[in-house]
């Protein structure tokens, strides 16, 4: 199966000028989008799966509040995620977004179809982070 994963990878590569794109020897590869948006894709074998997320940002003590509210409503019937999934890391305080895709793929072009949409909506998070702390940072100056 990690043969599937790596003629994946090499496909998505060759869009992205990355010809030798594939897993390391932890099974893990990493893509930068925009030089902001890290995308990392872990294969799980044993699981059969590749697991796709990315760190969309710490979240802001300032809003704290609004954005775990969002993102329970984004999670809800996936409405904002495509099929993925918002969560907290513990460790970084950052909100993540992950999905997973059992393997193997039959059709790597819709493969990449959404990955393409998976780092559009982080990019919707990300700036709706940036927005929800501008506001607090407004509020709290005309607080003043």
């Amino acid at each position: 199966m990690k043969e599937h994963v790596n003629e994946l990878l090499k496909h998505i590569g060759e869009g992205l000028n990355l010809p030798d794109l594939c897993l390391d020897d932890n099974n893990h590869c990493i893509l930068l989008f925009d030089e902001k948006i890290v995308l990392n894709m872990d294969f799980d074998e044993e699981g059969e799966k590749l697991v796709i997320y990315a760190y969309i940002g710490e979240i802001p003590l300032e809003c704290r509040e609004v954005i775990f509210e969002k993102a329970l409503e984004g999670n809800f019937f996936w409405n904002e995620t495509d099929g993925g999934t918002l969560g907290i890391d513990k460790q970084s305080q950052s909100l993540v977004l992950a999905k997973s895709f059992t393997l193997p793929l039959s059709d790597f072009n819709v493969f990449e179809d959404q990955l393409a949409t998976f780092v559009e909506i982080v990019e919707k998070w990300i700036s709706r982070i940036e927005d929800y702390l501008k506001r607090a940072e407004e509020r709290a100056e005309s607080d003043l």
